[in-house]
């Protein structure tokens, strides 16, 4: 059963993309970076718990940061997330909505029609490369949580289609549809739903 429709997921990543401050943090699936949560999150994993990420997580701490990695981008949607402070998870309910707690090797697993052409992409389907996942917001971009670049939720380009004039770029290895994502199956009703979303979001 679907969570929610592509055209709400895509406006969500945006949303976070361009409304919050985020940062990258490892097995986080968008806590505040505030309170107990910063001790929490700069020791539930190896990779925070290096001393250049606990120095970045503990600096932006109690400033109305969220945390998230890639997965947990999506899964924390998809369970409910809302940006709400005042909750240890930002609204997000754990393991909810019938969608499971899987790394971003496991997800695009679980995904339907995985392909390595990029000529086929649709609106809303994830992205990955080996350890990593974005999803597709249509106009060849993609929301990411990536450490890189800005270091948080952001808006890249997907090089497997092209460049684009303000975005940094990643190339993807595969893509496929999020099972707990209703898809559009019509061409013309999804570009004329992500054009709107995009518009709304003025990219």
């Amino acid at each position: 059963m679907a969570v929610m429709t592509s055209k709400k997921l895509v406006e969500k990543c945006i949303d976070i993309a361009n409304n919050y401050k985020t940062i990258y943090v490892m097995g986080c699936f968008g806590a505040p970076i505030s309170g107990a949560n910063v001790s929490r999150y700069c020791n539930n994993h190896e990779y925070n718990r290096r001393r250049e990420r606990t120095s970045l997580i503990k600096a932006v701490a109690n400033k109305g940061y969220f945390g998230f990695d890639c997965v947990n981008l999506i899964k924390g949607i998809l369970w409910g997330w809302c940006g709400d402070e005042s909750k240890t998870y930002g609204g997000a309910k754990y393991n909810t909505n019938g969608v499971p707690d899987t790394n971003a090797d496991g997800m695009i697993k679980l995904c339907k029609g995985v392909s390595t052409d990029f000529t086929s992409l649709a609106v809303g389907e994830a992205l990955w490369i080996k350890g990593h996942i974005g999803v597709y917001i249509g106009d060849g971009l993609a929301v990411e949580s990536t450490p890189n670049w800005k270091d948080g939720v952001q808006i890249t380009a997907v090089g497997n289609i092209g460049t684009k004039s303000g975005y940094k770029s990643r190339k993807w290895t595969k893509h496929g549809k999020l099972p707990y994502i209703e898809y559009s199956t019509s061409k013309a009703d999804e570009i004329a739903s992500y054009v709107a979303v995009l518009q709304k979001a003025g990219i």
